[in-house]
């Protein structure tokens, strides 16, 4: 036969015959039914064919009989075929355990074996019983269709079945089966149903934990994974012929669920997993989720990482608690709070977090985020740095996407989740009646994938109408969600057109969705609209965070210490050591703490009863600690490779957070490859927003980007440069050409100072953000192309000099802003009529000048000055031959 055409699987007597004899065997013995002796290699060459001879040739009838009641010989086994090769007292023993040892050994494998060579009645523990089991399901969905001809797969399968079997097995686990149905390949663990473990919660989890990791190493990215634990029947089922081992019960099907609702490469965990493990295992609670079967919707948490111990005393270790614990922190956090509570009384609030890096912003968030989820928020979060102010509403698209997603389930009654994208979900709303199209199209102007951009054309020019046509289509989307938090975590400043719809939203809440929060991160105190800080002063909460003064770098320390509560001291000189070179940022403070504790440079002075580094006396208190805190920082990467090396200098040249669709554009450099084995292997890196990638510590994206000198760094963006380059011009890009590659290859060029390849990108940049109407965007594109014409040697010649220029004022004036617009267009007219009187005057730029300047005019109804523009324009135009358009232009204005 060929792999995979078996269509049943051997059960009954030929099994029960295989336990005994397995039962039989010594150690590296072979039993056969039908020898008295144990086979050898020897043997089993002459046994390979018994029927070889004429006086061994069977009648005719003695296959068949064989066939017919091969059930009986089992039946008829006595004690003697037990004793093979053992001696009278292992034999009268196993005959005593006749009705479960031989079974078990023969189809429980791993959850039999195992057990039973520890201790003479160690199968007893194999009785029909309720036990509290844990039970893994590992889906793999890549293996539905399998291909029995197919070898290189089934390599595959098999080293993944072996791989997960080890790891179960050293979790302390069974492997209970690998099964094929319309999941595709499940793999199904239980642990607590062959022993009595301390903990089989925590097992199941690290050992899901564990598989987690080794299917990425096999390269398999379509799997997910679920646990759950309780009470489950195990125990022997069936009639004698085809009896099995089993473990059944709720819990079982629940962690297939489970195991369904899971993201891809990603584990999902019963409330009672969490509540066991808690203690010794990191999780983030995911949303509810609604499974089959069950009517209310369940909590599920999602395991991060085992929580180390670091507690010096006893060279145990335990996760660093939440910096909350400081004094100046709690503070913090009760100011934060509050603004909650508020919001749940229906007065909207602003909460703005600021400090420096590494001050614990993301983390004092994460709290607020954790608090306000325990009383019922629906929490939206966003991620922008440095690069996403030039983009309009970019704080909002992850938001506006989240909110769709869970608005659309909630009007649908479809549970979280069901809703695979964000078309789907506008679709949705508007069957529902919960949109309109035109909210359709004034939420493409956040989101351009839910929109044509033809029907972008139509929405209104001016700001201020379409900031309140957007917010009337948020509002919609939010206020189902109430309560809600929004949150705008990042470095970079919010975009001015960001900024209008968050005022608006504010002011428009209290009548409309009064239980909203912001929640905004910044390195320094945001530049609020005045239109916020004046009518709203009373509904914005501003924390500053600041360094731990020495104190509190005492506090922190005994509680990465885990000495906290034993009435145990800080050594003062070590206390000075860690908080002048930690300069009181609380995450350089674990990072020392924990670098040392790896060195072993920590002790428990007993006479002192105090914490200190055991090197303190043979050297000075400036050497224990390295200078360079980056050392310390990136210690956990010393043993990479070169190349992933390479990778992460070269994203730190990207900057904290980049797109992965855009920058798989680096093929040539093999880039997201490494940065996903860089995240799922080392953690450097995170997924957010989408396919969005960005450091998972900003301290490792500081440090990394420390060990480049400015010509590595010009080095790595010209190599950038120059494979973006390559795949714009053969086209390659795809639909990442028309997003965001142009102004990143442009950021890319000036930083190689490469100006004259930047100054077109920021161009082409600018062109194609007027092309869907953003002009806020573009009038930034153009901006920059202006500022980098300052460096480009030789200078531009005119046309290319006052056609940003042109193109910044048409923007502006599209905006609105029409003192700003006619200043650069009358700037740029005086420039035009000054290259006029030289000899390389551009007369088409000219006219394109004043036919500008004549729009804006229009625009501000002042007709009159616009009839001389274009009067002026006129004459000039009929002698430029080339261009009719130029010629038509003045032609139809002026009259």
């Amino acid at each position: 036969t060929i792999p995979g055409d078996c269509t049943f699987v051997v059960s009954g007597a030929p099994l029960r015959a295989a336990g005994h004899l397995l039962n039989s065997a010594g150690r590296g013995e072979v039993l056969v039914q039908g020898l008295s002796v144990p086979m050898t290699k020897e043997s089993a060459v002459a046994e390979s064919n018994p029927w070889s001879t004429p006086e061994k040739q069977p009648s005719p009838q003695l296959p068949n009989f064989a066939r017919r009641n091969s059930w009986k010989l089992t039946a008829e086994l006595d004690a003697a075929e037990l004793d093979i090769g053992g001696d009278d007292e292992t034999s009268d023993e196993l005959t005593m355990n006749y009705d479960v040892h031989p079974f078990a050994k023969a189809y429980l494998g791993t959850l039999a074996a195992r057990r039973s060579d520890r201790a003479q009645d160690g199968m007893s523990i194999l009785l029909n019983e309720l036990r509290p089991v844990a039970v893994v399901f590992v889906g793999l969905h890549d293996l539905i269709n399998i291909d029995a001809m197919d070898a290189v797969l089934l390599r595959k399968m098999n080293s993944t079945f072996i791989s997960l079997s080890r790891i179960t097995h050293s979790c302390d686990g069974a492997v209970k089966e690998m099964s094929f149905d319309d999941k595709g390949c499940v793999i199904i663990s239980v642990f607590g149903a062959h022993s009595h473990g301390s903990n089989p919660c925590f097992d199941a989890t690290m050992c899901a934990m564990r598989m987690q990791d080794a299917l990425r190493k096999l390269e398999l990215d379509n799997f997910s994974i679920g646990v759950s634990f309780g009470e489950c029947f195990c125990g022997e089922v069936g009639p004698e012929r085809r009896a099995d081992y089993v473990v059944i019960g709720t819990e079982v099907t629940l962690a297939a669920r489970l195991m369904g609702k899971a993201p891809r490469e990603g584990i999902l965990v019963s409330k009672r997993i969490f509540m066991n493990s808690k203690s010794y295992i990191r999780f983030e609670k995911s949303e509810k989720i609604k499974v089959k079967g069950i009517e209310e919707l369940l909590d599920a948490y999602a395991p991060l990482d085992r929580i180390v111990q670091i507690n010096a005393l006893d060279d145990t270790r335990r996760d660093a608690q939440p910096f909350v614990l400081i004094p100046s922190r709690q503070i913090d956090m009760k100011t934060l709070t509050s603004g909650v509570e508020d919001v749940l009384q229906g007065r909207p609030k602003t909460l703005l977090v600021s400090g420096g890096p590494f001050l614990g912003k993301s983390r004092m968030i994460r709290e607020l985020s954790a608090v306000a989820t325990e009383k019922g928020f629906t929490i939206l979060q966003s991620f922008r740095t440095s690069l996403d102010c030039f983009t309009s509403y970019f704080p909002f698209r992850q938001i506006t996407l989240t909110a769709l997603a869970k608005c659309a389930a909630h009007v649908s009654g479809s549970g979280h989740g069901e809703v695979s994208n964000e078309v789907e979900a506008v679709n949705t709303l508007l069957s529902h009646k919960t949109l309109t199209k035109t909210d359709r199209m004034m939420i493409g102007s956040i989101l351009p994938s839910v929109s044509d951009s033809q029907l972008i054309s139509l929405l209104p020019k001016n700001p201020k109408t379409m900031t309140k046509a957007i917010v009337d289509s948020l509002i919609k989307v939010l206020k189902p969600l109430q309560p809600c938090v929004l949150v705008f975590e990042g470095d970079g400043e919010i975009d001015p057109s960001s900024w209008s719809v968050v005022v608006e939203l504010m002011l428009r809440a209290v009548k409309q969705c009064p239980k909203l929060m912001f929640v905004m991160s910044s390195r320094n105190a945001p530049a609020t609209p005045s239109a916020m800080t004046t009518t709203l002063s009373d509904d914005i909460i501003h924390v500053t965070l600041a360094p731990f003064e020495k104190h509190e770098t005492e506090i922190y320390l005994k509680v990465l210490l885990g000495v906290r509560e034993r009435g145990v001291g800080i050594d003062e000189r070590m206390l000075d050591a860690v908080h002048h070179r930690a300069n009181g940022c609380p995450q350089f403070i674990e990072y020392i703490v924990h670098w040392a504790l790896d060195k072993n440079l920590i002790e428990y002075v007993e006479n002192h009863n105090s914490m200190s580094f055991k090197s303190l006396d043979a050297h000075p208190d400036d050497e224990i600690i390295p200078r360079e805190l980056s050392s310390i920082v990136l210690a956990a990467f010393n043993d990479l490779s070169p190349i992933l090396w390479d990778a992460l200098k070269i994203a730190s040249c990207i900057g904290y957070s980049f797109d992965a669709d855009v920058y798989n554009a680096l093929t040539d450099l093999g880039f997201i490859p490494k940065i996903k084995k860089l995240a799922n292997r080392y953690d450097a890196f995170e997924k957010c927003d989408g396919n969005r990638y960005k450091w998972k510590h900003q301290a490792v994206y500081e440090a990394v980007k420390s060990l480049l000198i400015k010509s590595q760094r010009q080095k790595i963006h010209s190599m950038i440069a120059e494979v973006f380059e390559r795949n714009v011009k053969g086209g390659m890009l795809g639909d990442a050409g028309k997003g965001d590659v142009h102004r990143l290859l442009a950021r890319h060029c000036s930083l190689a100072q490469k100006w004259d390849s930047a100054f077109n990108q920021y161009m082409e940049a600018g062109k194609r953000a007027e092309e869907t109407y953003n002009f806020t965007e573009a009038t930034s594109m153009y901006q920059e192309a202006l500022s980098i014409q300052e460096k480009m040697h030789p200078t531009p010649l005119p046309r290319s000099r006052l056609l940003p220029t042109v193109k910044l004022g048409n923007c502006l004036r599209e905006l609105a802003r029409y003192e700003e617009s006619e200043a650069v267009l009358t700037r740029c007219l005086i420039e035009a009529e000054r290259t006029m009187s030289e000899i390389d005057g551009d007369e088409q730029m000219y006219v394109h000048v004043l036919a500008s300047l004549a729009t804006l005019y229009q625009n501000e109804s002042k007709y009159d000055d616009a009839k001389k523009l274009y009067e002026k324009a006129l004459p000039i135009a009929r002698t430029i031959q080339e261009s009719r358009s130029s010629l038509w232009l003045p032609r139809q204005n002026a009259g």
